[in-house]
């Protein structure tokens, strides 16, 4: 299965969609809950300041309470800006707790050294004068106000120790929030100078000072904790007093586990939709292939014709369609041309055969005279010298083909080659008086000597063989545009158009039955045409009928 390219399709597929649902589902889910926790600090910062305004009234106006005696100043004494903070005298320790201990709410009418405190109430056995102050330091008499205080009554006398004092004006809506059994109630929590508890609301747990003080210059300072489920904002404004305000986020956490199975659940229905599609789509994609794989196996030696379908491969695979549509027209050719390079092979080596059997057998049937005898044997010298030279062209044009062929490259002048090429054939072309006319340049070349002029011999040849009784035949060589350009050109019977593209073709002829009378073979252009290309060169034929051909050769210099 995972062989199977449908598989790999489908596997990567999952695994990116997994990855993907995966990244997109933990964003979400984050981004969720922070927004959540921004809803809770921005519910919680609203109460704090509600609550520290409302705590601003009962601090005394003019500037800090003055310095209990025998307290000794100090660097931990001044703000961040320099000016003296704040500090009050320590109340009379209570016998009965040990030095370390706190109290956990001292009742603020109790205190009579701290600002929020009420030390005016008759008949208190705690009650101790306040000290002497400064006329600027005095408190201004308080108007009645319309609930009917009494006027001059400061406001943090107005509530008891065990509840938000009325002073502090909280709003009713507000009120409801710190009260109840709900698990998510607000709870407050109001700190003093040195973490003595000043006010605290029946909702709140136990919750440890968060010991913080107002920053440089004297401006507020805003902090956000969190405590296993309870989240907390606090707010310290003037005498470095905390307020408070936090609510337990247990349901909070317990619906966002909810929306993460969601996500959860949401995610695995799209994963699995996902791989079904993934499925559909690679069976789709992976058709195309499975329709060539299945023309590709119809295809054998009996059977060339078949092709793919172009018409269901409209896709980047239809790029390889047409490649191989290509490869199955060159095999049909290569098996077309290898099947008629066999019959012509065949039937041109048993024609020279044909004729050695019978002129054998002829003179072999009775006594032959010495002439008779003569003759049958130039008939079968001749005979063998053809096949001879068939069967030499056809080792070496296979040996061309498979690369086994070897080039003996010389530096060489070029025009003596031509010369030796018109002497040998100038006897092929008297009898016909057919004039061989030549113009050469002085050309050096590397090449295989013997191998040039087999080309040019064959040329030549072919020129002489092809032309009219009394004709003409004109090489020349020259310098053309870096190469050695050899043209040879007749005044023969010419090649017609459509027979052109085939002159190149092993064993092709264009006068099939005046070919064989004079005992041409048909690989005579085959053998130029590689020999030619095997040196990095090329060749062309132009021909008219009854105007005659030009063919033209082109080879590389000495480089």
């Amino acid at each position: 299965m995972v062989k199977s390219l449908r598989w790999r399709l489908q596997i990567w597929h999952a695994i990116i969609l997994t990855g993907v649902l995966t990244i997109f589902g933990t964003v979400v889910y984050s981004l969720h809950w922070q927004t959540r926790l921004q809803q809770i600090d921005a519910e919680l910062d609203r109460m704090a300041e509600v609550l520290g305004a409302r705590l601003r009234r009962l601090l005394p106006p003019g500037p800090p309470p003055f310095r209990g005696p025998g307290r000794p100043s100090s660097s931990s004494t001044r703000s961040g800006d320099g000016r003296p903070r704040p500090e009050f005298p320590r109340p009379p320790r209570d016998q009965t707790r040990s030095p370390g201990e706190r109290p956990e709410r001292p009742d603020l009418l109790d205190r009579v050294d701290h600002p929020l405190s009420g030390n005016d109430r008759p008949g208190d056995p705690t009650h101790r004068p306040e000290p002497p102050r400064s006329e600027s330091h005095r408190p201004e008499p308080r108007r009645e106000s319309a609930r009917g205080d009494r006027p001059g009554r400061p406001p943090w006398e107005r509530g008891g120790p065990d509840r938000i004092p009325p002073g502090l004006g909280l709003p009713e809506e507000f009120q409801h929030l710190f009260e109840g059994e709900d698990e998510s109630r607000f709870y407050f929590v109001i700190w003093g100078h040195e973490g003595v508890v000043l006010e605290k609301s029946e909702s709140a747990p136990e919750v440890p000072y968060p010991d913080l003080h107002m920053g440089e210059a004297g401006l507020p300072v805003r902090n956000v904790r969190v405590r296993d489920n309870w989240r907390e904002v606090i707010h310290v404004s003037r005498f470095d007093v905390n307020v408070l305000v936090g609510r337990s986020i247990s349901n909070d956490l317990a619906a966002e586990h909810r929306y993460g199975a969601l996500l959860f659940l949401a995610g695995s229905g799209v994963l699995a939709a996902g791989f079904l599609g993934g499925g559909w789509l690679s069976a789709r994609a992976i058709r195309p292939i499975s329709s060539m794989t299945t023309t590709a196996q119809s295809i054998s030696a009996q059977n060339l014709t078949q092709r793919i379908d172009l018409q269901d491969t409209a896709t980047e695979l239809g790029q390889l369609a047409v490649v191989l549509n290509g490869t199955f027209d060159r095999l049909q050719s290569a098996f077309e041309q290898q099947s008629r390079f066999t019959a012509d092979a065949s039937h041109e080596l048993r024609t020279p055969l044909a004729v050695i059997l019978a002129h054998t057998e002829l003179a072999l049937s009775r006594l032959r005279s010495p002439e008779e005898y003569r003759m049958a044997l130039e008939a079968c010298q001749r005979a063998s010298t053809r096949m001879k030279t068939l069967i030499e062209g056809l080792l070496m044009l296979a040996r061309f083909d498979s690369k086994r062929a070897v080039l003996e490259t010389t530096e060489f002048e070029l025009a003596p080659v031509v010369h030796e090429c018109v002497e040998l054939l100038q006897p092929l072309a008297e009898p016909r008086q057919i004039r061989i006319e030549t113009e050469l340049e002085s050309v050096r070349m590397r090449a295989d000597r013997s191998r040039v002029s087999q080309v040019i011999t064959n040329l030549l040849t072919n020129a002489i063989r092809y032309n009219q009784d009394q004709g003409s035949v004109k090489i020349s060589i020259s310098l053309d545009a870096g190469q050695t350009l050899i043209r040879v050109s007749d005044t023969g019977l010419g090649i017609a158009g459509d027979e052109l593209p085939h002159i190149f073709e092993r064993f092709y002829r264009v006068d099939k039955a005046r070919t064989r009378a004079e005992g041409g073979s048909g690989l005579g252009l085959s053998i130029c045409k590689t020999i030619v290309e095997a040196h990095g060169g090329t060749i062309h034929v132009t021909s008219e009928p009854q105007q005659g051909t030009v063919v033209e050769v082109r080879l590389p210099v000495v480089a």
